[in-house]
């Protein structure tokens, strides 16, 4: 079986490939009831069943991956240009622009494997870094932060907002996420090993 590669970029300019990017935008979050704020953060379609955040996509770079079936797994949006912040919604800013970008959402669609996540994950980090990146902001609510910790994810700030607490994060881009073993099981490992 032919593995597919690690991603693609959406084409910005193809509408049928953003509707398609903002349909499983949407599948990812709609079922998320827990979380109000981002109800407010981002542009919600529901009659259209399409999810885009307010950040212009000319200031993005979106990271997908397909499955077997050519639909899109997983996704990485990319604030790049910062010149609006997604975390300033919460009350975050940047402690410093110079050489970091905005993680905007990050989702992955049911059925897709552990292994073939942090592939992703690690392909794009690669990227960025060839970009001249090295450090990577996110916001997140309460219940993911566990697995953005695990992914190299650091606390720098946090806010409540309507009774919801908000978590600023920092990720090093400087960290490649899987590295395979002999056997075949993957491991988390750095740049520099």
């Amino acid at each position: 079986m032919t593995m597919p590669p690690p991603f693609e970029l959406l084409d910005q300019r193809n509408a049928a490939v953003v509707a398609e990017y903002e349909r499983s935008f949407y599948a990812a979050f709609a079922p998320v009831t827990d979380n109000r704020l981002i109800r407010w953060l981002w542009q919600w379609d529901d009659t259209g069943g399409r999810l885009a955040t307010r950040v212009p996509y000319a200031d993005q770079r979106i990271y997908l991956q397909r499955g077997a079936d050519g639909s899109i797994a997983a996704a990485l949006a990319v604030n790049m240009a910062l010149r609006e912040l997604q975390g300033g919604a919460f009350g975050f800013d940047l402690p410093d622009r110079d050489g970091s970008c905005e993680f905007l959402t990050v989702f992955v669609n049911a059925g897709h494997d552990l292994k073939t996540r942090h592939v992703f994950w690690s392909a794009c980090f690669a990227d960025l870094r060839r970009r001249g990146l090295h450090t990577a902001y996110a916001t997140t609510a309460r219940r993911p932060l566990v697995l953005y910790r695990r992914l190299g994810g650091t606390i720098v700030d946090t806010n409540v907002i309507e009774g919801e607490e908000r978590f600023f994060l920092r990720f090093s881009l400087e960290r490649d996420y899987i590295r395979p073993r002999e056997a075949g099981t993957p491991v988390i490992a750095t740049a520099a090993e």
